[in-house]
């Protein structure tokens, strides 16, 4: 009976793969976070005039790596309750015309996201670190 080359080696990559998966995943959210933050900070400073600085210091990231998520704005219940009044800087008001800052950092990083994920699978399937 002729025995196979490789095998023990490619089941060995086979059984890591979920793991090098959930590390690229985390990377390429983690980078997304950072831009996503960045991109809103820099348009909190274009789009307001009036600076009192609330909306800008509050304004923060978290990335958790066990549940794989990130997150990004007012994300604290102190941050929510300090900048209170950045819903209706964002979303506008009757009075006020809206400055969608976080939507727009959103929107501008959306694309890089989509292209860093299907790095992460493309290089995992491939089998490459």
């Amino acid at each position: 009976m002729s025995r196979l080359k490789g095998v023990t080696k490619a089941r060995a990559r086979a059984r890591q793969r979920p793991d090098i998966l959930d590390q690229k995943a985390v990377a390429a959210i983690s980078d997304t976070v950072d831009e996503v933050h960045q991109a809103g900070r820099a348009n909190i400073d274009s789009m307001v005039k009036r600076r009192s600085g609330l909306l800008r210091r509050r304004y923060r990231k978290a990335v958790r790596k066990q549940t794989k998520t990130g997150k990004v704005g007012y994300i604290t219940k102190s941050a929510q309750r300090a900048a209170f009044y950045a819903r209706f800087v964002h979303d506008g008001t009757k009075f006020a015309t809206a400055r969608p800052f976080h939507d727009l950092a959103v929107a501008q990083t959306e694309g890089a996201y989509v292209r860093r994920m299907r790095r992460a699978l493309g290089s995992t399937i491939r089998g490459r670190k």
